[in-house]
Formats: C-alpha cells, structure tokens, sequence
C-alpha cells in the first residue's frame, strides 16, 4: 500500500530503524534503494542531524499510542522545503512496534485546518475558509507569531522557535489585535478565534522556511 503511495511514506520499528521507506520518501532524503537497515544518522541529508528527536517523537507516539504531526523544515534532496509528517504507532499483539510515517508538502496544503491541532477550533462551531484572507496586511514578523499561536503556542514557546525575546513576541501579538481591531478583536484570545474560523490557518508564512525544525504541533499546549 505504501509503495503506490504518491506522497514520502515508510515504516521504521521502535529502535529508529527503517524497514520499508517507498520511492518517494527515498528521493526526498536522497536515500539508497536498499534502505532496510539503516537509520535517520545514515541518510546523505541534513535530516540525519534530527535522528535524536526523531527517536523521541516515535517513542512519544508509541508510548501514548497516539499519532503525532509534526512540521519538519530541513534542507532536502532537491532544497529547502516544508513538511507535515503523519507517525502512526504499529502496536503488534499488544506489544509496540514501531512507527509508520507518511508525509505532505506543507506547499501543496492549501487549508490547513485538516490538521488535528485545529479540531480544537471546531468545538467553537467556528466556520472555515479555504481562501486565505487578503485583509489586513501583515508584516513578515506579525505573520510568523500568528501562523505558531494559531497552533498552540504561549508566547515564551514562540519566542525561541523565532529566535526573539518573549517581550518582542508580546509586542507582536499586541500589534497583532491592534490590526485586527476593525473586525471586533480586542484581546489575544479574540484574535484566536477570529483568525482561525477566518482562513489564516492558510497562511504559510516566508520565514517559516529559514530554519530547520522538526517540531510537534498536535501535543498539548502549555502555559508560559
């Protein structure tokens, strides 16, 4: 099944270590066509550098038995890109397995309310919209700070996958709410709920792609 698959697709057991990977995901890590036996550190890509958290996620996700996604930006065969992975426990007979994994150019998905860290939004009966919205205009800065709060992120969180201090995050979502002031915003919890049941989750911002990450973004949020 995995084989016709037109998106990267594998299977790897608990140790990290690749059983089957389909010819997708081998061209975009520029893996052999043997890649059975070997693990993320052997693959001729700047992935092999994430192997240490990749074996934490997989770990999480068989210990909850839970599927994690993760966005994942890193330098691949054919250049720097955008990922969502899907990692799916493989429970055999009771006893963990290993980990299944199937992958989306984050690009290629237009709305990103598919993703599970919006059902959240959903038990608001907020409605969705496919059109990513023109009004108002962002800076790059503003766009970066709402594509992560919008996925759950407190503002110290925000603060380090950016690389700025928690106060210039603050200031930020303040501008932020002060943008979004025509359409009734007024607080940071109100420009949440406006953006995410009016098509920003759609927004995919630049600066997104300047530095690689393999990040959760369906794990629990947490306060700062």
């Amino acid at each position: 099944m995995l084989s016709l698959m037109p998106h990267p697709a594998g299977l790897k057991s608990k140790e990290g270590v690749f059983e089957y990977a389909n010819e997708a995901y081998r061209h975009l890590v520029n893996a052999p066509q043997n890649i059975k036996g070997l693990k993320d550190s052997d693959l001729p890509c700047d992935t092999a550098a994430f192997c240490d958290i990749y074996l934490e996620q997989d770990k999480l996700s068989l210990t909850q038995n839970k599927t994690i996604i993760t966005i994942e930006v890193h330098n691949y065969a054919h250049g720097i890109d955008a990922y969502i992975f899907t990692k799916q426990p493989i429970v055999i007979n009771g006893i963990p397995w290993g980990i299944q994994f199937t992958a989306n150019k984050v690009t290629d998905l237009i709305n990103m309310t598919s993703f599970v860290e919006v059902l959240a939004a959903d038990k608001l009966n907020l409605s969705f919209s496919t059109t990513r919205p023109l009004e108002p205009k962002l800076t790059p800065s503003q766009e970066i700070v709402l594509f992560w709060l919008l996925r759950g992120r407190q503002t110290k969180q925000i603060a380090q996958l950016i690389h700025r201090t928690p106060k210039a995050v603050e200031k930020q979502i303040a501008n932020l709410v002060s943008r979004f002031s025509c359409y009734g915003i007024s607080s940071r919890t109100g420009l949440i709920e406006y953006a995410r049941g009016n098509g920003w989750l759609s927004l995919i911002p630049a600066q997104l792609f300047k530095t690689s990450i393999s990040l959760i973004i369906n794990q629990d949020e947490q306060s700062d």
